[in-house]
């Protein structure tokens, strides 16, 4: 027992001598976490976590998920239960830890973004080789593949976004609201809570997402008041004389290239009443990893998308002709900012 204790501290000497000791050890504590975010994101895969709500054994989970091999299923199990996300008892084994136990919940937000690490995120630091000599224009296809997912991630910001959507509609009472980008509908929902008699058109490019939130409009009972149409902005003609006292673009101005901005905005100006605001949600760069990370997935997509920074997106606007009537950091630890704006001058439209 001596020698193997001796033995054991002559290897952490041996360790703590070879340089770079705090570097490994911080190492040590990232694997950690990455084989985590690993194995709850293959979880989500497997669809399974719901299933080990009651304790299951591995021929159990061998029929819930189809595996022929189960030696390699009983592998990714123990991954589970070194984690802490797994228990395993006489044999069976039952979700344990926080995340785990959300995810058979089947929380929308985190079951998005356990997706979304195997399905776009890691892709792009795998491949960031080819990315840096793409020529201009090409990319991934994450957007286009994987937009649904996109569309789920991004409301983890929605308990801040509504408050501010709310407190908007309450003080200029629009008739008429337009949500670029709409996805599913859920900030479309939001406005539509928010005053009992504003009427919400929501506009975005993929077809897919236009059609769930059509039938969860319906679903809630709230056709009547909302309409969402699959178009392009940017060429979409609503009908004859429609204004909107507020437009709202959340989560995507950074979608459209850098130098279309300014016309964007110019375009947007055209359908608003005379009195109307835009109001423009967005992560912008620099400030916080997250930023820098959603940043780097963007300019690896095909396309120009791209986060503004702050003083882009205020200057884009002014450019347009608009001036800004308020700015707020919404999110306390993030760079994520909500603005409200004006035209300085009526458009030829309105």
């Amino acid at each position: 027992m001596t020698a193997r204790r001796d033995t054991r501290w002559r290897g952490l000497a041996a360790t703590l001598r070879s340089g770079h000791a705090a570097a490994r050890a911080l190492a040590v504590g990232d694997s950690r976490s990455f084989v985590r975010a690993l194995f709850l994101a293959s979880a989500v895969r497997l669809a399974v976590l719901s299933e080990l709500l009651v304790p299951r054994s591995l021929q159990d989970v061998a029929e819930l998920t189809g595996a022929t091999r189960p030696e390699r299923l009983e592998a990714w199990l123990d991954v589970g239960v070194a984690t802490g996300e797994l228990a395993r008892r006489d044999g069976r084994y039952r979700v344990r830890g926080r995340r785990a136990r959300a995810l058979a919940d089947q929380d929308p937000v985190l079951t998005a973004h356990y997706r979304s690490l195997l399905d776009y995120q890691a892709g792009v630091y795998a491949d960031l080789a080819d990315r840096l000599r793409d020529p201009p224009g090409d990319g991934r296809p994450d957007l286009e593949e994987h937009a649904d997912v996109i569309a789920q991630v991004s409301l983890v910001a929605a308990p801040f976004v509504v408050p501010y959507l709310a407190d908007a509609v309450a003080e200029l009472h629009p008739a008429r609201v337009l949500d670029v980008g709409c996805g599913t509908g859920v900030y479309v929902r939001a406005l539509l809570a928010a005053d009992s008699d504003v009427q919400v058109d929501g506009i975005d490019l993929a077809t897919g997402v236009v059609a769930r939130g059509e039938a969860e409009l319906r679903a809630a009972g709230l056709a009547s008041r909302a309409g969402l149409h699959v178009g392009d902005i940017r060429d979409w003609t609503p009908d004859a004389d429609r204004r909107f006292g507020l437009i709202t673009l959340i989560n995507d101005i950074y979608y459209f290239a850098a130098g279309d901005r300014p016309a964007l905005y110019e375009r947007l100006a055209t359908l608003l009443e005379p009195s109307g605001q835009l109001l423009v949600v967005t992560e912008t760069r620099f400030g916080s990893v997250a930023s820098a990370h959603l940043h780097l997935l963007l300019a690896c997509q095909a396309g120009a998308a791209s986060l503004p920074t702050e003083s882009e997106l205020v200057a884009d606007l002014e450019r347009a002709g608009f001036e800004i009537v308020e700015r707020h950091r919404l999110v306390p630890t993030e760079p994520f900012v909500g603005l409200r704006a004006r035209p300085t001058a009526p458009s030829a439209a309105s």
